[in-house]
């Protein structure tokens, strides 16, 4: 068995590697009840009295991060701490963790003096035992007697605790000689008459039997075995920012445990990692590395087993392993039972099979296996698969299943041998071809990236010259850019629609259409709009056929509505409609007339978008059922733009529900990610803030499996929105340190920036905000828009730059004058209002008072419950600076500049959206709390996040969520804004 040393590491050769597996998360999270046991037993150090702790769990549960703690809570109480753990550099070195603990702190010590009683026997063994002690560096025996080594470990502990407490803390024991276990076991049955900490953690599945009995029959032994986290406690090891769906797909897949969650973590690029990885997919080498060393403790026919398990995948059955492997089964039930021993692969209970502990062990283990042998495995699975046959379909079936049997156990058997056909196949191999598009089609649902794995696959075993089945080609390109626009890899979708459309002929009508749309949506998403507008221009000029010009002229129409010019693209949608109308296209024309009233909007000519149309193309959606709305999501996509555009919040998210429905059944992200962004700002127009932040953390995880950069950035510029509308501060200048400049362009574009900006204002930054508006402005797609006036206004008063504001105001004014709608022009108003609101004139303060009342008034009809909000806020503040000449009653402080005016705005915002009702029983919410809630509650209207508060307080950060959901209740709020907005008004009163 030597020669399998070329294929899989041997035990020499490997070193353990010590990766970091938990990111910096503070204090052990969902470990609050070991820590109490760890500081308990801590605290009898103090008392004079030994104290022993055992940590157990499975591989990556959390044993080295809680023991971890313990050196830090022994550091803290005073102790002298000795960590170590068994190497297998160190092969059968005797007490390897006691001797990698214990021997360089204490060979100085040793050399210049014995410890005061320790006697010259205990001396000699303790050289047996320390190889720095070892006289004239002689290395010590194999073993000291295992009850003389233990004892004289036992005194020389003793005697150092005499002077200061001590902490030896080892790790690993399940890797531990025989020696190392001796001594562990005598301090566990006799533990040292002092102020001795022993902390070991191990598997208990791999722990040696005298380990395991030693623990069991221990007195006053601290056992700690780390079960896995709850989904509340490892969301929160998870990147705030990842879409909430997936953190919990990832905390399902890792099965509650730190170590593979991690892993799984760490995989993030651009999909669900781990959840639907590529077919056997890497890992990251840290855990590699870990599994390498486990499996290089095997024996080498083990070793074989394992590498043989790794190819074929649970479930595992020991004949098929014993072939695949090319062993009897006779010496396959041993190596599997030593392979369990190590807990790589597990009994399922109640069968006869087994499975990896985890597929990421099974993905670690293949990929430590060599590439030759791996190949070979392979195409003896396939043949196992098949009875001993070469695999064979036929029309997409396996030709040599029986008559009769189920075509849904051979589309089974297909999914069962597409991983290795897809490594064994050759070249312009039709019957691999076969097999794994029907594999395909069976996954793809559920597992669109291993899809496009074996749809590439498939379509590399057909050559590029293959003139005898060109369909077949072009059919398996089209394929595989479904399964990419699934996969969330739009690069690769639109490379693969490319090489169809250049196979497929200019005279091709219908077909080619198709795939010229579907490649200028994926260019678009991509960042690369230009080469879109190319594509279709390029397609229309050849296009005879009257339905395929309607089509192309209204992609044309939104492709220059979203990053073109919005005057080219009225008269785009406009050809488009008129076509749509004649041909009977009855969801094209929908389509084609949100596109117009957009790009209407967007060119300030609203005269020329047919707004009037647009009820009757609500109307037609309205009658279409979803089934019907699957061919084109993007209608009622951009009917809901429209109606956003057009300031009409309900309507508009009317049809982005839809959109939203519709696209997410079709794996359509893009479609998905914008509607769920343009909800989100209807949603906030109507001051609907908890359903808006749902869908913002929605539109991450479409933007997320969508694979666009360009989206993500969309997105999380709507969830920075979302958190300046809410006012939590903190969340909001985290996801603009983590958003930078949105990066999509185009009017989309504009509109993420304006959201930033938006966001940037609310967290103190007007110069940011402005910079980031000019940007905005400069593109030629984004079009002018009131609102970009109103919040340059707001900017500029934050600034202290009222001649400015008073200017964009004006701009505003002019621009609301083109439209008929009173919105725009209540908009303006505002920021008129806010200008005069500003100013230390008492008549202007007024004037600003009275507009902004006006304005509340005209945008609380429109359903705008949030700009309303904000115009009455404006209108109190102005009446306070205003108080000679009162316009509305309230409290008479005046604010001393444009940014207390702000905040004044602000507050009165906050106190309408976030307080729409009292406490119960009409008492003072502050009334209600009890003496600690109120000790929270100021902590928290300090600014304190709830570690800082626990931390303060010496509770957990549970206790203070705990708390702060009582706190909300009470006082009838729902975030810290209000909190701190509930007692400021409590105490005025008072």
């Amino acid at each position: 068995m030597s020669a399998l040393s070329g294929w899989y590491p041997a035990p020499e050769n490997t070193t353990a590697a010590a990766p970091n597996r938990c990111r910096s998360a503070g204090p052990l999270i969902g470990r609050e009840a070991q820590h109490r046991e760890i500081e308990a037993a801590v605290s009898r150090l103090s008392e004079g009295r030994s104290a022993l702790v055992e940590i157990s769990g499975d591989p990556g549960i959390g044993k080295t991060a809680v023991l971890a703690e313990v050196t830090r809570i022994a550091q803290a109480a005073g102790a002298a701490v000795f960590t170590g753990r068994p190497h297998p550099a160190d092969g059968d070195l005797a007490f390897g963790a006691i001797v990698d603990a214990l021997d360089g702190p204490l060979s100085a010590t040793m050399r210049s003096v014995r410890p005061e009683g320790l006697t010259t026997v205990h001396g000699d063994v303790l050289a047996a035992v320390f190889p720095s002690l070892a006289a004239g560096g002689c290395a010590p025996p194999e073993a000291a007697a295992p009850r003389r080594a233990g004892h004289a470990v036992r005194m020389l502990l003793e005697t150092l605790a005499a002077s200061r407490p001590i902490a030896l803390v080892l790790d690993d024991l399940h890797h531990a000689d025989a020696g190392t276990i001796d001594v562990v076991s005598r301090l566990l049955s006799t533990p040292p008459r002092a102020p001795v900490l022993l902390a070991f953690a191990h598997r208990p599945r791999q722990a040696s039997p005298r380990l395991r009995a030693a623990a069991d029959t221990a007195r006053e032994l601290t056992r700690l075995h780390l079960e896995p986290l709850a989904e509340s406690d490892a969301l929160a090891l998870i990147d705030e920012d990842l879409p909430v769906r997936w953190r919990r797909d990832l905390y399902r897949a890792s099965e509650g445990n730190p170590g593979y969650l991690a892993a799984l973590t760490d995989l993030l690029d651009g999909g669900p990692p781990g959840i639907d990885e590529a077919d056997i997919a890497p890992v990251p080498p840290w855990f590699a590395s870990g599994v390498t060393a486990e499996v290089a403790r095997l024996s080498d026919t083990s070793r074989l087993v394992v590498a043989a398990c790794s190819v074929l995948g649970d479930p595992l059955t020991v004949p098929l392993v014993a072939a695949v492997a090319e062993l009897d089964e006779d010496d396959a039930y041993p190596a599997i039972d030593e392979i369990a021993s190590h807990d790589l692969i597990r009994l399922v209970a109640g069968t006869g099979r087994f499975g990896f502990r985890h597929p990421l062990v099974r993905r670690a283990v293949y990929h430590g296996v060599s590439p030759g042998w791996r190949l070979a495995a392979h195409a003896r699975v396939a043949r196992l698969l098949t009875g001993g046959r070469t695999p064979a379909v036929a029309t997409g079936m396996p030709a040599e299943m029986p008559a009769g049997m189920p075509v849904e156990r051979a589309v089974e058997r297909a999914v069962e041998r597409a991983p290795h056909v897809t490594r064994i196949a050759t070249s312009r191999d039709r019957t691999a071809v076969a097999l794994l598009a029907v594999a395909a089609d069976e996954i793809e649902a559920t597992c669109p990236r291993r899809a496009a794995q074996w749809r590439r696959a498939a379509l590399d075993l057909l050559p590029g010259d293959d003139d005898d089945h060109p369909d077949g080609r072009v059919g398996l390109l089209l394929a595989l850019g479904r399964a990419c626009v699934s996969a969330g890899q739009p690069e690769p979708a639109s490379d693969a629609l490319g090489e169809a459309l250049r196979s497929l002929p200019p005279g091709v009508s219908g077909l080619r259409t198709t795939v010229v749309a579907e490649r200028a949506h994926l260019l678009h998403a991509v960042g690369r709009s230009g080469e879109a507008r190319v594509l279709v221009r390029a397609e229309l000029a050849h296009t005879r056929h009257e339905a395929d010009r309607a089509i192309l002229s209204y992609e044309q129409a939104w492709l220059e509505t979203a990053s073109g010019d919005p005057a080219v693209a009225c008269d785009d949608a406009a050809r488009a409609c008129r076509m749509a109308d004649r041909l009977g296209l009855r969801l094209l024309g929908c389509a084609a007339r949100g596109t117009l009233a957009v790009a209407a909007v967007l060119s300030a000519t609203p005269s020329a978008g047919g707004l009037g149309e647009l009820p009757r193309a609500a109307a037609v959606l309205g009658a279409l059922t979803d089934d019907e709305l699957a061919a084109r999501p993007d209608a009622p996509l951009w009917i809901g733009w429209a109606a956003l555009l057009l300031e009409r919040p309900h309507d508009a998210i009317r049809h982005l529900d839809r959109a939203v429905a519709v696209s997410r059944s079709t794996g359509r992200w893009a479609v998905e990610c914008q509607a769920l962004v343009a909800r989100v700002m209807a949603l906030c127009a109507g001051d609907r803030l908890a359903a808006a932040q749902e869908s913002a953390d929605e539109a991450a995880q479409a933007a997320w499996l969508s694979g666009s950069t360009a989206l993500r950035s969309y997105a999380q510029a709507a969830r920075c929105l979302v958190a300046a509308r809410v006012g939590d501060l903190d969340t909001l200048r985290r996801r603009l340190a983590a958003s930078g400049p949105p990066v999509v362009r185009g009017w989309p574009g504009a509109l993420a920036t304006e959201m930033v900006a938006e966001a940037r204002l609310a967290a103190g930054d007007p110069d940011g905000c402005r910079s980031l508006l000019d940007i905005a402005g400069d593109d030629r797609a984004a079009g002018p828009t009131v609102r970009r006036y109103e919040l340059l206004a707001r900017a500029a008063l934050d600034a202290g730059r009222p001649d400015v504001a008073s200017r964009w105001a004006t701009a505003a004014e002019a621009l609301a004058a083109r439209f008929d709608s009173p919105v725009p022009a209540a908009v303006a108003l505002l920021a008129r209002a806010q200008v005069l609101a500003a100013t230390d004139a008492a008549a202007e303060a007024v004037a600003g008072a009275k507009a902004a009342f006006e304005a509340a008034a005209t945008l609380d009809a429109a359903g705008l419950a949030w700009d309303a909000a904000r115009a009455r806020g404006v209108a109190e503040a102005a009446n306070r600076c205003g108080r000679e000449q009162p316009v509305l009653t309230g409290p008479a402080a005046r604010p001393t500049s444009a940014t207390d005016m702000t905040a004044a705005v602000t507050e009165h915002v906050v106190t309408e959206s976030l307080m729409p009702s009292g406490p119960p029983g009409g008492l003072p919410g502050a009334a209600l709390l009890t003496e600690r809630e109120r000790q929270i509650a100021r902590l928290v209207s300090e600014g304190l996040k709830n570690r800082e508060i626990a931390d303060r307080l010496y509770v957990t950060q549970k206790t203070v969520e705990m708390h702060l959901s009582r706190i909300f209740a009470k006082l009838g709020v729902s975030n810290r804004v209000g909190v701190a907005r509930a007692l400021y008004a409590t105490s005025a009163k008072s």
